[in-house]
């Protein structure tokens, strides 16, 4: 389960290089399996570090809707929203927010799951760490323990 992930995964160091940048124009597609790792087994990636923020209780998706552009307002700040939003910015006010917010213990690491493995995570929160992108807010993305914002930080 989620939760007994989170009890067992140590904090990783997120991987996002500084200066990325990511921008709601971008016209980057989502990653995905490569060609050749079906043919050779390679079967998409292996793992994955993952930070999320868990809402519970009555109008949950709605709370997490508004956390996430408020995630988004703090990570840029006062520059140009056309412009993107900085990784370590996101980061940085995406931790901020799960440490306020989130109702999981993963709280008190500033959201971080660490690093796992397909099948250690309930299959909804799989469905996005291994299978959309890497450094954006997703969700909120339902599951039996509640809604969730999820910031994919890295996937190999």
């Amino acid at each position: 389960t989620l939760l007994a992930a989170v009890a067992t995964k140590s904090c990783s160091a997120f991987v996002m290089k500084p200066g990325n940048v990511v921008t709601a124009s971008s016209n980057a597609a989502p990653l995905a399996m490569g060609f050749l790792d079906g043919i050779l087994g390679g079967g998409g990636a292996k793992e994955a570090s993952a930070s999320h923020i868990l809402l519970t209780g009555k109008d949950a998706s709605q709370r997490c809707e508004k956390l996430k552009m408020d995630i988004y307002k703090k990570a840029i700040g006062r520059g140009d929203p056309s412009m993107g939003v900085s990784a370590d910015a996101l980061v940085a006010a995406f931790g901020q927010q799960a440490r306020s917010k989130s109702t999981c213990p993963s709280k008190k690491e500033n959201g971080s799951l660490g690093t796992f493995g397909p099948g250690e995570m309930v299959p909804e929160f799989d469905q996005v760490v291994f299978k959309q992108q890497v450094g954006v807010i997703h969700g909120p993305v339902e599951t039996q323990f509640g809604s969730h914002l999820i910031l994919v930080t890295d996937r190999e």
